[in-house]
């Protein structure tokens, strides 16, 4: 009746199949998780790349900080005596000034966790290190006419794997008139 419909044993259907259905799949899953993972990756390492970036950002604002708050306790409230201001410089050497922005008085929110340490260098002209400057061995009649004065402000932000550290040195003179 039918003369150009094929009719089939159950057991000649599934030889005739070939079966390419299930390693295609097998590969377009192998392939989808393998760019699901570099997406992944590529995005975690962005993001980390992103957070360092702030941090160091926010280290180098504390730092600059910490540089002018050198300078005003080096200058202010006279800079008009240069033992005084040798005197002071000295004493950021021995007792340097230690800045934490996450307590108290000096809380920045923007820079929250960062600490800040700030020494400080003297020299005359001639490259000779200032001596601490006492009365009895100071004379405003020495040889040397200027000072020169360096801040150096180191800030660490941060903590971790995920910190910077950044350093700023300030330098200023001051004339003996």
């Amino acid at each position: 009746m039918y003369p150009n419909r094929n009719f089939y044993l159950p057991g000649q259907i599934i030889k005739k199949q070939k079966g390419f259905l299930i390693p295609l799949t097998l590969f377009i899953l192998v392939v989808m998780s393998l760019f699901a993972l570099v997406l992944s990756r590529n995005t975690i390492q962005t993001s980390n790349s992103t957070t360092l970036e702030m941090i160091s950002t926010q280290a180098f604002y504390a730092a600059e900080s910490g540089g002018q708050r050198g300078m005003k306790r080096l200058f202010f409230p006279s800079a008009n005596v240069r033992q005084q201001v040798d005197m002071r410089c000295n004493d950021l050497i021995t007792t340097p000034i230690i800045m934490s922005f996450s307590s108290g008085t000096n809380d920045v929110p923007g820079l929250n966790g960062c600490n800040v340490v700030v020494t400080c260098g003297c020299s005359y002209a001639g490259n000779n290190v200032c001596a601490p400057a006492v009365a009895a061995n100071y004379s405003t009649t020495s040889a040397a006419t200027s000072s020169f004065y360096k801040i150096s402000s180191v800030a660490t932000c941060g903590n971790g794997s995920l910190q910077a550290v950044r350093t700023i040195e300030v330098g200023s003179f001051l004339e003996q008139e």
